[in-house]
């Protein structure tokens, strides 16, 4: 005995709203946008989130979508896929605290930065006894 296929499609929705692209396209824009020109896109994203890269390959042409352990990987890794997710749920007001905290994390960087550029000057005028590093 078989079951009759009827009542397994579901309805179109029908919305005021424009369409919105699927949730697989987001992705795959915001990665090609993130990961433009990078040579081993595939490769990295994989490293971020752990995936196959045959499965990575299927979010960068939008066929699937990740999961949401994956997305997570995506998320934390990649400022334009966090901007995207934000953007298409309408909380612009987050997108300003992740520009913030990118802002933080690259000050935070340039000063460890001037931390080990200082270090290599006190040590240069430690050795040749002169105030001025430039002059030894």
């Amino acid at each position: 005995m078989s079951f009759l296929d009827s009542g397994t499609i579901f309805p179109k929705r029908r919305s005021r709203e424009p369409a919105r692209p699927s949730f697989a396209k987001l992705v795959s824009t915001a990665l090609r946008a993130s990961l433009r020109g990078q040579s081993s896109s595939i490769k990295t994203v994989a490293l971020w989130t752990g995936a196959n890269e045959r499965t990575v390959k299927n979010w960068f042409a939008g066929d699937r979508a990740p999961s949401g352990d994956h997305f997570l990987g995506l998320a934390a890794n990649s400022p334009a896929v966090l901007a995207a997710f934000l953007a298409a749920i309408h909380r612009n007001d987050c997108l300003v605290m992740a520009d913030i905290e990118e802002a933080r994390a690259k000050v935070a960087a340039a000063l460890v930065t001037l931390d080990a550029v200082r270090a290599v000057q006190l040590e240069a005028i430690g050795r040749t006894g002169n105030s001025d590093p430039r002059s030894g």
